[in-house]
């Protein structure tokens, strides 16, 4: 892969990276607001939601469609690069970055939006399927 494949990838996982955290943000609200019990604005801060979701589910989507394009060695590298496994050059090691602090804000989205869900929704949450 080129410096510049490297440099496109980790600008989608930037992309990703903003995103997510318009999510966690609009998260930790809407967790404010069911403590205070404020419906009006848990409906509008779960329509809020949606937005970046969706964006994030774009900019995933193209970022499949770019590593559809590559080899399926250089598609294999990514994937590992992205799991945490350490950058053999400089440009794996920018997207290494930038792919790991993707991946842990992912995971503390997840992790809110769990704890968010089953508050709500109780035993019809999707984290209890």
């Amino acid at each position: 892969m080129t410096r510049d494949d490297w440099l496109e990838l980790t600008v989608l996982e930037r992309k990703k990276y903003n995103y997510l955290t318009e999510v966690q943000d609009v998260t930790r609200q809407l967790a404010e607001s069911l403590d205070r019990n404020d419906q009006v604005s848990t409906r509008m801060l779960i329509a809020m939601r949606q937005d970046p979701i969706r964006q994030l589910a774009e900019v995933d989507n193209s970022e499949k469609l770019r590593l559809g394009t590559f080899s399926e060695a250089d598609q294999d590298r990514v994937k590992a690069l992205c799991q945490g496994e350490p950058p053999r050059e400089d440009g794996e090691r920018i997207f290494s970055e930038q792919a790991g602090k993707t991946r842990r804000l992912l995971e503390q989205v997840v992790e809110l939006d769990r704890r968010t869900s089953l508050r709500m929704a109780g035993e019809k949450s999707y984290y209890n399927k």
